[in-house]
């Protein structure tokens, strides 16, 4: 038997390195796994805030900041990071940050503005992790571990100004899902999952996405948001045409209808929301005021010829740079309705005679309008300016009205200065007596007796209204005396059309009427966006009804964030009985549909530009669309008057 000697050291040691080595495996591993997860759930988040608080904010700067904030607080790094350069906007090219925390984390963020495609925020980090076990088998360099993520915000493909979700044209399938026969400028991204053909000439500021065409004939894309021809200068960014995409159906749910059946609207001026079993047919030459509400049609809507809207106006709209002159075009004066209405201011005889000197005066109609059994407060622009003059004691002033539809008091706001300058404050308060008819307008404005059905209102101030102390206070709140009335009217967007709302303001400025109000569900104004537009309404045509408009009529309402901007909705086939009809949109000079018009299952043809003539179309989604007859224009504006965009989402 032979006996073997020697030393098993050499076998311990190389064992040993193996057993260090599966424990480094085996917990540094682990710990590298762990630390690998944290970092990616760290990205993801900041990627995420950035997105979201850009949204919310619009600031590049707070976005950053946020998700500076978000990735330290899930990495638990308690001390601030120094980071170069400080945050900012991005430029033609990209943004790119450097923080570093003191442990040596570092979290670099790319921040790139995308036009239409929205704002991409592009986070990298990396730390080293300190190895125990492992440190035998490196050359003591802590290994740097690293994650990436990266998300996308307000980008207009999920938002489209147009998109036609049928797949006609591609895949072998005939005809087209988008047909524009006649020039036409389009406002942020066209969107479509079959064939786009647009003989005519059409511009649009944003991208297109043309599920099978690499390129559209009779396309070219623009500068977004400015709508300028290419070259751009940034921020414009130019839009692309890009396949590949097939946009689904978003699935929007029908607005609530609160009112119950209601009959066919007759001549009462002012209609109420509910269920309508017959198609309204509004006729030739009248004009129809919508109360705020759902309209759920079932047996279809058609215009013969009225101006249908929930637009609050002055009477005697001035021009918009000169409220001592008339505005060229009065928007209830349109298609033969006679019915903008109309003010007088003058001197009479009376006791209690108001202080010698000149007086200036607007008028806004206003009207109270009600969301969840809460008021809330509509008040259009001023008037053009009244002015009288007092030379004696014993004389009062004395305000007529021709009414306006819609209105159900007047404010009258007095300057005791005499100028059309103002200030003006709230003196009086006229109230609408009577049911204000539009079956006899031809002899409107009237300011006394029966020849205008829309009826007329008078008042008569004395010393206890515009006496002293009465004096304007820009601090009093509305409706209180002495309060300054809404912001005036705006240009017209294009000759020959009416005055547009005043913009979006902090209140008191701003539109306090119309499309661009905001208030609180409790009713007090607040900045836009906000919960609630008073006086919007939502139009529902089910299974069994169309929209069939020629271009004799105008429809010109607005809906509102109550309904998520919701303007028109047919059901599509995600919410059956589909609507599938044929809808023909039409003008005879003033239409707009101030939000989403929203028929995923129905074909939508549009006869003429003014039936979307306004900049606050929140933007049209159909089976198919099909654009034909004089088309100069139509402008989109998603952003706005459109629904809730998609919060922020993770690109990669």
């Amino acid at each position: 038997m032979n006996t073997q000697r020697g030393q098993a050291i050499v076998l311990i040691a190389i064992l040993l390195a193996v057993v260090v080595g599966m424990a480094a495996l085996a917990i540094d591993g682990s710990r590298a796994y762990a630390l690998r997860r944290d970092l990616q759930a760290a990205a993801d988040a900041a990627a995420l805030a950035a997105g979201d608080n850009f949204q919310q904010t619009r600031s590049y700067v707070s976005a950053e900041q946020a998700a500076t904030t978000i990735f330290g607080s899930n990495l638990r790094l308690y001390s601030a990071a120094t980071c170069a350069p400080t945050y900012g906007a991005p430029g033609p090219t990209p943004l790119t940050i450097t923080c570093t925390y003191p442990d040596g984390t570092v979290l670099k963020q790319v921040v790139a503005a995308l036009g239409p495609a929205g704002t991409q925020f592009t986070i990298n980090a990396s730390r080293g992790l300190t190895v125990q076990f492992a440190r035998i088998l490196t050359d003591g360099t802590a290994p740097q571990l690293s994650a990436a993520a990266s998300a996308g915000v307000n980008n207009l493909l999920y938002t489209p100004t147009l998109a036609a979700l049928s797949q006609a044209g591609c895949g072998g399938m005939p005809g087209n899902a988008i047909t524009i026969n006649s020039g036409l400028a389009v406002v942020g991204d066209v969107v479509s999952n079959g064939a786009i053909n647009a003989p005519g000439a059409t511009g649009v500021a944003g991208n297109v996405h043309a599920r099978c065409q690499s390129s559209v004939a009779g396309i070219t894309t623009m500068c977004y948001p400015s709508g300028a021809s290419t070259p751009c200068t940034f921020p414009d960014v130019a839009g692309v045409v890009q396949p590949g995409y097939a946009f689904p159906d978003p699935k929007y749910p029908s607005p609530i209808v609160v009112g119950g059946p209601q009959g066919k609207p007759g001549s009462t001026v002012i209609v109420a929301p509910g269920v309508f079993a017959a198609d309204p047919a509004f006729g030739a030459g009248l004009c129809y005021f919508l109360a705020g509400g759902v309209y759920k049609w079932q047996a279809g809507y058609t215009n013969n010829g009225a101006i249908v809207s929930n637009e609050l106006k002055p009477p005697d709209e001035p021009r918009f740079n000169d409220n001592t002159v008339l505005a060229q075009r009065q928007f209830w004066d349109v298609d033969g309705a006679n019915c903008a209405g109309s003010a007088q201011v003058t001197s009479v005889a009376g006791s209690r005679g108001v202080p010698i000197g000149t007086w200036a005066f607007v008028l806004t109609s206003a009207r109270i309008a009600f969301y969840n059994g809460i008021p809330f407060i509509r008040e259009s622009a001023p008037s053009i300016c009244y002015t009288t003059t007092i030379t004696t004691t014993g004389r009062n002033i004395q305000v007529q009205v021709s009414n306006v539809p819609g209105a159900t008091y007047y404010g009258i706001y007095a300057a005791p200065s005499g100028s059309c300058s103002g200030p003006f404050g709230l003196a009086y308060i006229l109230s609408v007596g009577g049911t204000p008819q539009n079956n006899s307008t031809a002899g409107c404005p009237a300011y006394s007796g029966s020849g205008c059905s829309l009826g007329n209102e008078s008042a008569v101030l004395d010393a206890a209204d515009i006496g002293p102390p009465f004096a304007p206070n820009p601090l009093a709140q509305q409706p209180f005396f002495g309060s300054y009335p809404p912001d005036g009217e705006t240009a017209p967007l294009g000759l020959n059309l009416p005055n547009e709302n005043a913009n979006r303001a902090a209140p008191p400025h701003g539109d306090r009427g119309n499309e661009n109000q905001c208030d609180m569900a409790t009713g007090t104004l607040t900045t836009c966006p906000g919960p609630v537009t008073p006086g919007a309404v939502a139009f529902i045509v089910p299974s069994g009804g169309c929209v069939n408009d020629s271009s004799v009529g105008d429809n010109y309402f607005f809906s509102g964030y109550q309904y998520n901007w919701m303007a028109l909705y047919e059901p599509g086939a995600l919410s059956p009985p589909a609507n599938s009809c044929s809808n023909m949109l039409g003008a005879a000079t003033d239409s707009a549909f101030i939000g989403l018009v929203y028929t995923p299952a129905a074909d939508i043809t549009v006869l003429k530009a003014s039936a979307f003539r306004t900049d606050e179309v929140g933007g049209v989604i159909a089976y198919t669309l099909n654009f034909t007859g004089q088309m100069p224009t139509i402008i989109g504006d998603p952003a706005d008057y459109g629904p809730v965009p998609p919060a922020a989402r993770l690109t990669g």
